[in-house]
């Protein structure tokens, strides 16, 4: 047999269907536009190589993925620089939130469309395709968003679109907690995508422009929404169930990792700053969201209700409820 065959396969054969190989796959990137998958980091290393492997199973072509560090809370920056060498990473000294980050990953990325992912999450293979197919073919359509379940509970429903109730000055992510049924397995315009797992077009970022920072976290996504459709663009919700969710695994929590050892005077006022700022958080940015989006004939309706409804259980939670809290976690030294 000629050293220059093998099985039956010559090496020039080989060295044809190789060629052939990188010629389909680079193929398949120039028509398919590249997504940049943008992963905020905090604490939780097990839960962000779960969504990284997730992420990397996807079948599409055209691939980016950035992952932005919040501080130095666990070692998941050299983990991730080993087991994935293919992220780009970005690395903050301290936690700057939620939406910085993100706008770090989005001036950072090279893609047409933006993924924006949560790191507590993980993701059926096919998800990206279907989202950026949604986007690629209709010029109107300019954020879509897939079902999400609960991680711990997969047959139950964590967000199956986005509701701004204007009258009530409320926001809802419909379907929480039931599950699949007729209503919420319709594709069809919503109110906003939650943040947790938001594709969008980056042509509409730059007419647009970045998540607002001024609201660090809470109705970033349903503002940046709502500046997407007063531009024409419509947002789609897309019921393929594509992603589950631990249920805000790092938002949730107060304290993390090696900061649970450290004295319980730190820790009591590293409690109350916390927690008063997330409160103080939801509150302002409510205020800002339906101040500046609600319909005119609603407006008067939610400013009686901020000073006299928000305002006062906004100062029972953190003037008595705050207390009794931090209490009963001494009391149960589950801090």
């Amino acid at each position: 047999m000629s050293s220059r065959t093998c099985f039956g396969i010559s090496f020039e054969s080989k060295l044809e269907i190789l060629k052939q190989v990188q010629d389909d796959r680079l193929q398949a990137m120039q028509n398919n536009p590249m997504v940049s998958v943008i992963i905020v980091h905090l604490y939780g290393v097990d839960f962000l190589v779960n969504c990284l492997e997730s992420v990397f199973k996807s079948d599409y072509p055209n691939l980016e993925v950035v992952v932005v560090f919040n501080g130095h809370l666990d070692n998941s920056f050299e983990i991730v620089k080993e087991r994935f060498p293919q992220t780009v990473t970005i690395k903050n000294e301290k936690n700057l939130g939620f939406v910085f980050p993100n706008n770090q990953g989005i001036k950072k990325s090279s893609g047409e469309i933006i993924f924006l992912l949560n790191d507590d999450t993980t993701i059926h293979p096919r998800l990206i395709s279907i989202l950026a197919e949604k986007l690629i073919n209709s010029e109107a359509v300019g954020v879509v968003g897939p079902k999400i379940y609960f991680m711990n509970e997969p047959e139950k429903i964590w967000f199956a679109g986005g509701a701004v109730d204007w009258r009530r000055q409320t926001t809802e992510h419909l379907g929480r907690g039931n599950r699949d049924n007729p209503e919420n397995s319709t594709e069809g315009e919503v109110d906003f995508i939650t943040g947790c797992a938001l594709m969008i077009k980056k042509e509409m970022i730059e007419k647009i422009g970045l998540l607002n920072e001024r609201l660090f976290a809470f109705y970033e996504d349903a503002d940046w929404c709502q500046r997407a459709k007063k531009a024409g663009y419509k947002i789609l919700y897309v019921p393929f169930g594509g992603v589950w969710h631990a249920k805000s695994a790092t938002a949730g929590s107060v304290f993390f990792g090696s900061e649970k050892q450290k004295n319980r005077l730190w820790l009591a006022g590293a409690y109350f700053w916390r927690v008063f700022m997330k409160e103080f958080r939801i509150y302002r940015n409510g205020f800002y969201f339906f101040s500046r989006y609600a319909p005119f004939q609603w407006k008067a309706v939610f400013w009686l209700k901020f000073v006299f409804v928000l305002t006062p259980v906004f100062l029972w939670k953190v003037l008595l409820r705050l207390p009794f809290s931090f209490l009963s976690l001494v009391k149960g030294k589950s801090l």
